[in-house]
């Protein structure tokens, strides 16, 4: 049975099983679990995580990247993870079972808020932030990326989730390059998504 769930940033959000799984979507495109879980999977499976202690997540939604970072790749260290819409905060909590403990610090802030107010580094970043299937254009900005580049640990890693927006990433790429950052790409992740994979030099 759907669940339907008002949010005043992504409009109506659903809660479905898809082959026996919950899963998070909005009108357009899929929010946590199911597809964007297995976007997110297929790409931390090329990454190494010795090393990696403190994991900044932007864009929670549901907790899909979470669950996991803890349950298969068995992270054990810090996870600051940041999601706007207090709505979405809720269903994490409520309809997954993600919540703040020791290890896990959730923040109910705008990522680009985030990125400039804040002075700790992280080893390992994602980046996964959308309204419904956009990324919102500051996110896209030079300066949002000039922000979340002095974030980065030496030999930290960003990993962007760009979905389909290749025409746009040329700020991105640029300005991570200019802040010393090796830059490739994960091309048709999950039969789609270009992730932008950054390594601090």
């Amino acid at each position: 049975m759907t669940q339907l769930i008002r949010s005043k940033y992504s409009g109506i959000l659903e809660i479905n099983y898809v082959d026996g799984q919950k899963v998070l979507d909005s009108k357009n495109t899929s929010y946590s679990y199911g597809n964007l879980q297995k976007v997110w999977e297929l790409t931390l499976d090329q990454i190494p995580f010795r090393g990696i202690e403190r994991i900044l997540i932007l864009g929670m939604g549901g907790g899909s990247s979470i669950e996991l970072l803890r349950d298969k790749f068995k992270f054990t260290g810090k996870i600051v993870a940041v999601e706007i819409d207090p709505v979405i905060i809720d269903i994490a909590r409520f309809e997954f079972n993600i919540t703040p403990n020791k290890d896990l610090k959730i923040e109910c802030i705008d990522a680009a808020e985030y990125v400039t107010k804040k002075t700790r580094k992280f080893d390992l970043i994602l980046v996964d932030v959308f309204i419904d299937d956009k990324i919102p254009g500051k996110l896209l900005s030079r300066e949002f990326w000039k922000h979340l580049s002095q974030k980065t640990n030496k030999g930290g890693r960003i990993l962007f989730n760009a979905f389909t927006d290749v025409d746009k990433i040329k700020n991105v790429t640029e300005e991570l390059q200019m802040s010393g950052h090796e830059v490739n790409y994960m091309k048709k992740i999950n039969g789609a998504n270009l992730i932008i994979h950054a390594v601090k030099k």
